[in-house]
């Protein structure tokens, strides 16, 4: 296997965590050669690296530019505004660890859904709220997960550049439903969740909490379906929905990968 896909290849360490994943998901692939990708936010630059590795043609963008380690310097793309590439001109789009820090995450998706061409994709990485572990984090302490206290102000700004900008930490953490919602409205039609291993803390409760999951999903879908039967679509929605929720790659694993197709 190409070094690149097990280890770092500016530091050499071994991948860990979301990079370990995406490797892995990467390598998996046999379809990156001549693709056209748009690397946004790429910080170091290993994701570019990797893909261009395995034939993509990969252009990175990055709002603070000095982070990438690429001989090729990142050219400038502010993700919270109109970017700076042109509509239907890529097949993929890469955004990894990126929307959990976006207060306007419905604009963003409907960016790189005009700049993907009809059948294009977007290669998404998030922190999962749609974990078990989250999901009890939330119940206890409205958090990201069980060890920590909540994101707040001083502890959620990371930064500002010289205009004033700030640069937030995970204050807008997704679930996957949010996610699905919010790419249906901005042009998507279909999404497949990547698996990505498990989470201690999800594994240990899921045995006690899953029936309870299944069974109050059951009863709100039951109900929705009973009061809206004359929607058009609305059952083929809700049923998908229902499905997500009791997904196992949902709810075990602390990371969501995801693939949007346009």
């Amino acid at each position: 296997m190409t070094t690149c896909l097990i280890a770092d290849p500016f530091t050499g360490e071994p991948y860990t965590g979301v990079r370990k994943h995406a490797a892995r998901i990467f390598a998996s692939r046999t379809d990156w050669k001549g693709k056209k990708i748009a690397d946004l936010s790429c910080g170091d630059g290993v994701t570019t690296y990797i893909l261009r590795t395995l034939g993509a043609d990969v252009t990175p963008y990055e709002l603070v530019q000095d982070f990438c380690k690429l001989e090729d310097k990142p050219l400038y793309a502010d993700v919270q505004k109109p970017l700076p590439i042109e509509s239907e001109s890529v097949d993929v789009v890469i955004l990894q660890e990126v929307i959990e820090h976006l207060p306007n995450q419905l604009f963003t998706l409907q960016e790189i859904c005009r700049i993907l061409r009809p059948g294009g994709e977007l290669f998404l990485t998030t922190p999962s709220r749609s974990s078990l572990q989250a999901k009890l984090g939330y119940l206890v302490f409205e958090s990201e997960h069980l060890r920590s206290t909540p994101w707040s102000l001083i502890d959620g700004v990371w930064g500002a550049n010289e205009k004033g900008e700030k640069y937030f930490g995970h204050l807008w953490l997704i679930g996957i439903q949010q996610l699905w919602t919010f790419g249906l409205i901005s042009g998507f039609r279909k999404m497949d969740v990547h698996w990505a291993g498990v989470g201690r803390t999800s594994a240990l409760f899921i045995p006690f909490f899953y029936p309870l999951i299944a069974l109050l999903s059951l009863r709100a879908l039951l109900r929705d379906l009973r009061h809206n039967r004359d929607r058009e679509g609305y059952k083929e929605e809700k049923l998908a929905q229902f499905r997500l929720n009791l997904s196992p790659r949902s709810l075990l694993s602390k990371y969501g990968f995801y693939s949007l197709y346009k």
